[in-house]
C-alpha cells in the first residue's frame, strides 16, 4: 500500500511540473534577462566612469533587475516547495 501511494505521489509531481513547465522556463529566462542587465550596469559603472550612467537610471536598474530576479526565484522556489510537500506525508488537518 505504500509503494501505490508513493506511485501516486511522483506522478502529481510529475505531472506538476510538466503542466507549469512553460511557466518554470519564463521565469528562469527573465531572470537571466534582468542578471544580464544588472552584470551590465555594474560593469558601466566600474569602467564607463560617471558620463556613462546617472545616478538615478544606476539605481533604477540595479534595484529594478535585482528586485524582479528576487520575485522570479521566489515564485520558482515557491512551485519546488508545493512539489515537496506532495511527497511529505499527510499530517493529520489540526487547523481550527
Amino acid at each position: 500500500m505504500p509503494d501505490d501511494s508513493l506511485k501516486y505521489k511522483v506522478e502529481a509531481v510529475r505531472t506538476l511540473t510538466d503542466m507549469f513547465r512553460f511557466e518554470r522556463f519564463v521565469y528562469m529566462g527573465i531572470i537571466l534577462l534582468c542578471l544580464v542587465i544588472l552584470l551590465t550596469t555594474v560593469a558601466m559603472a566600474l569602467f564607463g566612469g560617471q558620463e556613462s550612467i546617472s545616478n538615478a537610471a544606476f539605481i533604477t536598474t540595479m534595484f529594478g533587475s535585482g528586485g524582479i530576479i528576487t520575485s522570479m526565484t521566489g515564485r520558482l522556489l515557491h512551485m519546488w516547495n508545493r512539489a515537496i510537500d506532495l511527497m511529505q506525508p499527510s499530517a493529520p488537518d489540526t487547523k481550527p
